[in-house]
């Protein structure tokens, strides 16, 4: 190979190389873009979880885990969502309603960084006995900046089956404590009472 082919030959590879350094670089370029841009928008994520101040009742919680306002954020469910389906066990439960209000029918207009809605939803027996044709499928949908974005989840019950829901130490000390309180002054009502009483006499003045 005379010098000037090689000459060519060095040209064109480097040329070659610069061309997949530059497509790497577009390509890595893009993908930080993407993860800067996903992690400053909104993040809206629907779930079921305990109380943890009512440890027997199950809400349904509407939480923006991002760092961006969500927006017009709007729910469809794949069929009616009960409400107020009280009971600890499905024999001893009411029939449910069905929900007609709250941000699940309605929507939310904005759910700031942080910021979240609960629902109270009802009892493990009652939500049992109202979702026995299986869980929910919620789609959801919200702006974040000029997208919009969307999401999925399923509104079931059938996972806290055997899980411990007993209150928390301090709950149940608030509890205890509210109770003595109400005792307490059950017991100095009465006696305020017992003192105001009139004195029975005897007529010691008989004719």
């Amino acid at each position: 190979m005379c010098p000037q082919q090689a000459s060519v030959l060095w040209t064109a590879v480097a040329a070659s190389g610069a061309m997949a350094s530059a497509a790497v670089a577009a390509v890595y370029t893009a993908i930080t873009m993407r993860l800067v841009r996903i992690q400053s928008e909104a993040k809206v994520i629907v779930y079921v979880r305990h109380d943890l101040d009512r440890p027997s009742i199950l809400v349904i919680t509407i939480e923006n885990i991002g760092r961006d306002i969500a927006h017009d954020v709007k729910f469809t469910a794949s069929r009616p969502i009960p409400a107020r389906a009280f009971g600890l066990t499905a024999r001893e439960a009411k029939d449910a309603s069905t929900m007609d209000s709250g941000p699940l029918v309605v929507g939310i207009p904005a759910l700031g960084p942080g910021d979240r809605r609960d629902i109270t939803w009802g009892q493990f027996g009652g939500l049992t006995k109202a979702l026995a044709d299986g869980p929910i499928q919620l789609q959801y949908s919200y702006h974040s900046g000029r997208r919009r974005l969307t999401g999925l989840a399923a509104l079931e019950v059938g996972s806290f089956d055997a899980t411990d829901a007993s209150e928390k130490p301090i709950v149940a000390a608030a509890h205890s404590l509210k109770r003595i309180a109400d005792d307490t002054k059950a017991i100095a009502s009465s006696l305020s009472r017992g003192r105001t009483a009139p004195a029975e006499t005897d007529d010691v003045h008989g004719t």
